[in-house]
């Protein structure tokens, strides 16, 4: 009985975990041989095409990046596939959505 309940808990535990995880993936790009394609969520097309730049440019034949939701607004995560130095391309091509916070106060509207 007693080890029942914790199996119950601890598949409950790891369902509200994926669960939250899941919230916070805004979309998710795979790379396969010089292509970009959404495979969760929509990315901007310009991303998109940047990313295929990036993947030509850099000969990259497999990988995976994922926004994340965090805190300071969305940030890119990477697969082991890609190397670290193509990275900060793919940041590059990367244009945060609006609206993100900062830009000032009251003083700043006026």
């Amino acid at each position: 009985m007693l080890l029942t309940l914790l199996f119950m808990f601890g598949v409950l535990a790891l369902g509200i975990a994926l669960m939250l995880w899941h919230a916070r993936l805004v979309f998710t790009v795979e790379l396969r041989d010089g292509t970009a394609r959404a495979r969760r969520g929509k990315p901007p097309r310009a991303f998109l095409r940047g990313c295929e730049d990036v993947a030509r440019q850099y000969r990259i034949q497999r990988g995976r990046i994922h926004a994340v939701r965090t805190d300071g607004g969305v940030q890119l995560r990477f697969s082991r596939g890609l190397p670290k130095n193509t990275h900060q391309a793919f940041r590059n091509v990367w244009t945060p959505p609006p609206g993100g916070g900062g830009g000032g106060g009251m003083r700043a509207t006026g």
